[in-house]
């Protein structure tokens, strides 16, 4: 097996709070992950919780460079490179998972509704595409299912924290706040 190669910023094990573990373990799930760079949360998932040998983990990422997305620019090709090698750390456990390079406009609404139990957000950190993110997987989670934003607050209160208050008022019908994991990670619960 490969070691990990890469950047890693915040992984799974914040989430453990608010989301315990040990309440996936006996049990397959289904999770999906919009921004997976090197793979480092996603390897984290794979590891806490898609143990059950029947999880199924998807992750979409274009890991291209476009002009709405300034970050990595030149970067994206050998970036995608690494974190195909790094899902080697797996073995065997990597069958479980399922790369999608694409869009999330595009590759979500293709998902059937209610698939997923944990969906994490990490994409494009403009309001914009976080609110359409949250929008279009709201109707892929499960009821009862957790969606986790990354990087509320980063960059302050105008990119990420915007697209997901946004979110979060207009459905505080049907939605539950879990809490604030790490400081930067919003951990909302589908309850309607």
């Amino acid at each position: 097996m490969t070691s990990f190669e890469g950047v890693q910023y915040r992984l799974a094990n914040s989430w453990f709070e608010h989301v315990p573990p040990a309440e996936y373990s006996n049990k397959p799930i289904c999770y999906l992950e919009i921004g997976t760079f090197y793979g480092a949360n996603l390897l984290s998932v794979a590891r806490s919780y898609g143990l059950h040998p029947d999880s199924k983990l998807h992750c979409i990422d274009p890991w291209e460079d476009y002009d709405h997305y300034s970050e990595y620019k030149g970067e994206q090709s050998k970036i995608y490179d690494t974190f195909m090698k790094n899902l080697n750390v797996l073995g065997d456990d990597k069958s479980k998972i399922t790369v999608h390079r694409g869009y999330s406009d595009r590759v979500v609404p293709g998902f059937d509704d209610e698939m997923f139990d944990i969906i994490y957000i990490d994409g494009n950190h403009e309001p914009e595409y976080v609110l359409e993110d949250a929008v279009l997987c709201f109707h892929k989670l499960k009821l009862g299912g957790i969606l986790i934003f990354d990087d509320y607050g980063w960059g302050g209160p105008d990119l990420t924290q915007r697209g997901i208050d946004a979110f979060i008022s207009a459905y505080y019908k049907r939605i539950r706040k879990l809490g604030l994991a790490g400081g930067l990670q919003m951990i909302v619960q589908k309850i309607h």
